[in-house]
């Protein structure tokens, strides 16, 4: 099996369907792609995959893409992974359509393998890939976000208005206020209601509890309302102090 694994991955690399007239194998590719079949020879399939993982970094085009994953769809296939290796041979086969597997396989493999063929076959002749070089056409949703460009008819004068953007930190500043406002007063209310409460309390432990806690909500409500007037003073004074270029705004009148 060893002999036969290297030189299926040898004959892949070389054969015309792996491979173009005028380009090859980089060299680091190709040390990658034959330690990945070592680890495959040796069954080590995890150690393979990840040494595809590292190849497919290399790979230069779509030819050493598609032998990758090939490859890798092999791989998965003795890994018992069926979808994975499904998938990763309709992404091989994509890229090169007349490609072979590297090494004698099971028959069901091999079934999986030309039925993935023939599906691939079938959408490539439903839609063509165009070539590489090929200058892509700009969709309509494309042409949709283009700007036209601004131009006024004869006799219509363009008239620029500029607005001042609203500035963020201060309308932040101004909407933390006002939380920290309507939580201090959420507070006071509660103290209050506590302090009422012990009054009309009999007991005097209940008394004790209910303005405890109308001590704690006092201070809560002190510390809110005044991070509230802090933040508020804070987004007026960040108001006046922001100097924003106005956005400009273009009205067209006769």
């Amino acid at each position: 099996m060893d002999l036969r694994i290297v030189l299926g991955l040898a004959l892949m690399l070389g054969s015309p369907a792996w491979s173009q007239p005028a380009a090859s194998a980089g060299p680091d590719f190709q040390a990658r792609m034959s330690a990945a079949s070592h680890a495959y020879e040796e069954l080590d399939y995890e150690h393979a995959l990840q040494q595809l993982d590292a190849v497919n970094l290399v790979a230069r085009d779509s030819r050493e893409r598609g032998q990758v994953a090939i490859f890798r769809g092999l791989v998965l296939a003795d890994l018992g992974r069926r979808q994975e290796s499904l998938a990763s041979f309709k992404d091989g086969l994509t890229l090169l359509p007349d490609a072979s597997l590297p090494v004698k396989v099971s028959p069901k493999v091999s079934r999986d393998f030309e039925e993935v063929r023939r599906t691939v076959q079938r959408e490539l002749t439903r839609n063509p890939r165009p070539p590489s070089d090929t200058p892509h056409a700009l969709s309509d949703a494309q042409l949709a976000r283009t700007p036209a460009p601004e131009f006024a008819p004869p006799g219509v004068q363009a008239e620029v208005q500029r607005t001042r953007a609203m500035p963020v930190l201060p309308m932040a500043l101004l909407g933390g206020g006002v939380v920290l406002g309507g939580l201090g007063s959420y507070f006071g209310l509660q103290s209050r209601s506590n302090v009422n409460a012990a009054r009309d309390d009999a007991f005097y432990s209940n008394r004790t509890a209910h303005l405890d806690s109308a001590r704690g909500q006092a201070l809560a409500a002190n510390v809110l309302l005044g991070a509230a007037i802090t933040a508020a003073a804070g987004g007026a004074i960040t108001w006046l102090l922001t100097d924003d270029p106005p956005s400009p705004r273009t009205e067209v009148s006769p």
